[in-house]
């Protein structure tokens, strides 16, 4: 008899080979000999979304790599995504992209919501259970707060976190009191020289303006940018290389995106509302052209 979690792997392969077929809890709960109670508990444990939101994430997705890639029609492509009208297809697919088909087509740029899951069994924090993604077109952001460059070992970062919670009350002319930010700067890490990343990183809080900086507190300026942005939520203390692999090693090399040479920065932002579950929203900026 197999375990769960390979017949939530039998169950996502299922899925993603029939996306152009009627798919719904019923025919898959056939197909894998399952309760529909049973399954329907177990995929949303180990893929974090309901069966049929995976469905309409991955069958959009694909529908958005069509219309820019292929000259196919809209409603050609709707009838792909499982939709009966280019109306209802519309309306699916600006709750996920923030725009109409049409005009995803016309910016000619493909990014994806959501890439087949896969499913291993390991960290609860990865990136294929992203929540959302989003494209920002940001003025400047002023950060202040604690620096350290991780040649010193990642245990740095750690101690700005400490300082940033000890002494976030000091900071006047907070923009935003819900959220913190970590911020790794590349700026002057030479990649082909240092075998050990050493990078500048920030704990900090976003403000108004520099007036009135707190002993022992540098700051920052990030100049106007564009970002691709992923909201996911998590423990504060969880480590977030998983999401952050998953962006570069996975997402960009299927989107059309490039990254920002002038702004050799990326960050996460920190949300302090902490739900039941002693999560909070965590937003991860990468700055694009």
């Amino acid at each position: 008899m197999e375990t769960n979690l390979v017949t939530i792997q039998e169950v996502v392969k299922y899925i993603d080979a029939h996306l152009e077929e009627k798919l719904n809890l019923d025919s898959i709960a056939k197909e894998v000999g399952y309760s529909k109670y049973h399954l329907s508990r177990m995929f949303v444990n180990i893929v974090g979304f309901t069966a049929h939101n995976y469905i309409q994430r991955r069958r959009l997705t694909e529908a958005a790599r069509l219309l820019i890639f292929t000259d196919n029609p809209i409603m050609e492509i709707a009838l792909f995504a499982g939709y009966e009208t280019q109306q209802s297809f519309t309306i699916g697919f600006k709750d996920l992209f923030r725009c109409s088909p049409q005009a995803f087509r016309k910016k000619g740029n493909f990014y994806p919501f959501q890439l087949k899951f896969a499913v291993d069994g390991k960290e609860s924090l990865r990136g294929d259970k992203i929540m959302d993604i989003k494209i920002v077109e940001n003025e400047k952001i002023l950060l202040v707060g604690y620096k350290k460059n991780t040649r010193f070992g990642f245990s740095v970062i750690g101690k700005c976190w400490r300082c940033i919670h000890s002494n976030k009350h000091l900071i006047p002319n907070r923009s935003n009191t819900n959220f913190l930010i970590g911020l790794n700067d590349y700026t002057q890490w030479n990649e082909n020289k240092e075998s050990q990343p050493a990078f500048d990183y920030y704990a900090a809080a976003e403000v108004d303006s520099f007036d009135k900086i707190p002993q022992g507190m540098v700051t920052k300026e990030l100049p106007n940018s564009k970002y691709i942005v992923f909201n996911f939520r998590a423990k504060s203390e969880d480590s977030l290389q998983p999401v952050v692999e998953y962006i570069y090693k996975e997402w960009f090399p299927q989107s059309t995106y490039q990254l920002n040479e002038n702004a050799k920065y990326d960050f996460a932002k920190y949300s302090e509302m902490v739900d039941d579950d002693g999560k909070s929203l965590i937003e991860y900026w990468v700055p694009i052209l």
